[in-house]
């Protein structure tokens, strides 16, 4: 960020890599949690509600977030800094487009299931954000100070999954019987 003096104006002190956060008790941040297969119905209503992400001083925010497929993502531009969206998914077309100035917005979506689409500007090399498009509302992403919770899940059998940018994707096998609660913790070595 130091190459763009006006993107370092727009914050109180130093910037630092957003890629690789650790919050209370050696958790991880932005972090996607989800059912990656299981006894789930085949379709569910995309939510109409958009999944905002804003470009505030030079920096996606949030840096991840969790769509359904046909879910509107919403990006945003509030800084007085001209920004770009290009959206990079391995399935389906991505996206290119600026945001020139404070207060323009646009709308996308996704239509193919994908964990998780990267998201840059052009402008700025250094903003990085990522979208994962489920095909279903079980996912969430960990935050600092609090758990990554899904459900309540129909009893079965589940393959619950958990990406990070940096670390990779993680896998359990999980028996969810009627009525119960289950804890996974996922360990991602020295992380």
């Amino acid at each position: 960020m130091r190459s763009a003096p006006q993107c370092v104006k727009l914050h109180d002190g130093p910037v630092y890599d957003q890629s690789l956060v650790v919050g209370e008790e050696g958790r991880i941040v932005n972090a996607v949690v989800w059912v990656e297969n299981g006894p789930l119905p085949p379709r569910f209503p995309a939510p109409t509600t958009p999944v905002v992400i804003d470009q505030k001083g030079c920096l996606y925010e949030p840096r991840v977030v969790i769509a359904q497929v046909g879910q509107p993502v919403e990006f945003r531009n509030s800084d007085p800094e001209p920004h770009n969206v290009h959206t990079k998914p391995r399935l389906g077309r991505g996206t290119n487009f600026m945001l020139s100035r404070a207060g323009t917005a646009r709308v996308v979506k996704f239509e193919q299931p994908e964990v998780a689409v990267p998201v840059g500007c052009d402008v700025h090399p250094w903003m990085a954000a990522y979208i994962a498009v489920l095909p279903h509302p079980y996912g969430a992403v960990t935050r600092r100070d609090e758990d990554a919770k899904l459900g309540p899940l129909p009893p079965g059998n589940y393959t619950i999954a958990v990406w990070h940018e940096k670390l990779g994707t993680k896998r359990q096998e999980v028996e969810i019987k009627p009525r119960s609660e289950l804890s996974l913790e996922f360990s991602f070595g020295d992380a």
